[in-house]
């Protein structure tokens, strides 16, 4: 086996990387058909299951309502078929909207890419001819029709421009398992050769260890790109706010956020008002702003008397503060409100983002956060720093109330009878490990504070596992022969998200098989 005692560290490295190159030569890349390794890791040719696809289209995890096809007509789906699991197209019996032709009925074809439909030479079956629409994840040969056997074109459907959440996000929220081994999941290769080599728990929960960090390196990537365009504290309150809106209106709150800037609430809500008064104008900006407010459409036919006194405020606070931004608001057909709990509805998370900000000095969630920062960092106890340092960031989003809204899930509905938080501690657990911790990271380089980094990585590597995902489930079912790993090994959220990276660059990745994994090679390694 791989050592990987000499890898050992107390910060974010690339061992990862690491570890994946060294089981790979020049050649085997080129017999990869150039899907070398390192570039899937970079993100520069991402390939996935074709099953997964499939489970993305006939769950539709698509923005239904802005499709078009690859020539440009614009395309409704009525239906996107019955699962064939036998052979021809992969879905029979589908209907469609086509702009110049109507209502369509045939079979869809999907490949993750649209070099697929002639690798597979469906151009030249018969069988392929009742295709009516070709669905791809990319789409690697523009400008170039598909057509059937009898040389007719078919319309093309590209999903990646149509996702409705990250990729990463869909495959969170469909059926893994049943997806790519048809409601079973045997083990995997890697899970032989560790009985094979016997390799212990310690050594793959190493290996998971450096996973993790990769996973939390890539996503530090990511908003190191967002830093080099606009301050620290907003990048931090754009990832929180896209955060909030989860897999439905992820990109809905991501524009509320850049269209009312940290800099413009602060021009707008005064510096020396009260806690309360600037919850209640946050609240008005950022309902208006996103257009939510009774008057722009959301009209409500019955009344409380407090919910008119509230809607009464917030109302009268946003015709104020419009005549100061002087600009359209956003729509509500801009949000998503399809399959979401009631408690996580958009104008929830508003009042939860507003409550965080006022309890902030100067409206910066980013600078509270260093301050804690600065207060555990010269703590010697790491026991202490463990439990201190997440606890009082998470506290800045879990101990939040509102008056209103932390009595009442919408505008329309009866007084609960118990207060109900507006942020759930799985949620601000994932703000915590998915954004503050790699925000943080980019920080504390760009600063050269290593102490910082450590501060980060000692947290990160004892915070405790997140719910379990289909996508943990899937990989613990492949390593250890059972949908729930052992405790004792996956003992951290580092390790959890090591899974994550594991099935992302190599189990769900089309050009990639159990002999090219990197856990499977580091296993035989010696």
């Amino acid at each position: 086996m791989l050592d990987l005692n000499k890898y050992l560290t107390d910060c974010f490295s690339p061992v990862y990387r690491q570890i994946v190159s060294s089981c790979y030569t020049s050649e085997d890349d080129e017999r990869a058909n150039g899907s070398s390794p390192l570039r899937v890791l970079e993100g520069a040719e991402r390939l996935i299951k074709e099953e997964l696809v499939r489970c993305i289209w006939f769950g539709q995890h698509i923005k239904k309502d802005k499709l078009f096809t690859d020539d440009g007509l614009r395309i409704e789906i009525l239906s996107p078929g019955w699962w064939n699991s036998e052979g021809g197209p992969d879905f029979r019996h589908a209907e469609i909207l086509l702009e110049g032709k109507g209502l369509v009925k045939g079979d869809v074809e999907v490949h993750v890419l649209t070099s697929d439909w002639k690798r597979h030479q469906h151009e030249k079956q018969h069988t392929y001819d009742t295709v009516c629409l070709h669905v791809v994840m990319w789409n690697d040969s523009e400008g170039e029709k598909i057509t059937n056997c009898s040389g007719q074109g078919i319309p093309q459907v590209t999903l990646s421009k149509y996702l409705d959440a990250e990729l990463d996000e869909i495959i969170d929220v469909i059926n893994v398992a049943a997806c790519l081994k048809d409601g079973k999941v045997n083990p995997g290769h890697c899970q032989t050769a560790m009985d094979n080599h016997k390799a212990d728990e310690k050594w793959l929960g190493s290996f998971l260890d450096f996973a993790g960090d990769e996973r939390i390196l890539q996503k530090a990537k990511r908003y190191e790109q967002w830093v080099e365009k606009r301050p620290f504290e907003q990048v931090l309150y754009e990832a929180i706010m896209e955060s909030l809106g989860y897999k439905n209106n992820k990109e809905p709150f991501l524009t509320l956020a850049s269209r009312l800037s940290l800099e413009d609430i602060r021009y707008l809500i005064p510096e020396d008002a009260s806690v309360q008064r600037k919850k209640m104008a946050i609240q008005s900006l950022l309902l208006g702003e996103a257009g939510l407010l009774p008057h722009q459409g959301n009209a409500i036919s019955s009344r409380d008397k407090e919910t008119e006194e509230y809607i009464c405020s917030v109302e009268d606070a946003w015709c104020e503060l419009q005549k100061k931004t002087g600009r359209a608001s956003m729509e509500r057909k801009d949000w998503n409100y399809a399959g979401i709990r009631p408690a996580n509805f958009p104008e929830r998370r508003i009042a939860a983002i507003a409550n965080i900000l006022s309890a902030c000095s100067s409206l910066s969630i980013f600078r509270h956060i260093l301050s804690v920062l600065e207060k555990v960092e010269g703590c010697q106890e790491e026991q202490k720093i463990m439990k201190t340092f997440p606890e009082h960031i998470q506290s800045l989003f879990l101990d939040i109330s509102d008056s209103y809204w932390s009595h009442h899930y919408t505008l329309q509905g009866k007084k609960l009878a118990k207060p109900v938080k507006l942020l759930g501690k799985e949620r601000v657990s994932h703000i915590f490990i998915n954004v503050i911790i790699p925000i943080l990271l980019v920080y504390a380089r760009r600063h050269h504070n290593t102490k910082w980094e450590k501060i980060l990585h000692l947290t990160y590597r004892n915070y405790t596992p997140l719910p379990g995902t289909s996508v943990t489930k899937f990989m613990s079912s492949r390593i250890f022969g059972q949908p729930d790993a052992p405790k004792k090994l996956i003992t951290s959220a580092r390790r959890q998200q090591g899974l994550y990276q594991v099935f992302k660059d190599f189990c769900e990745n089309d050009n990639m098989s159990c002999n090219r994994c990197a856990l499977y090679l580091s296993i035989g390694k010696r």
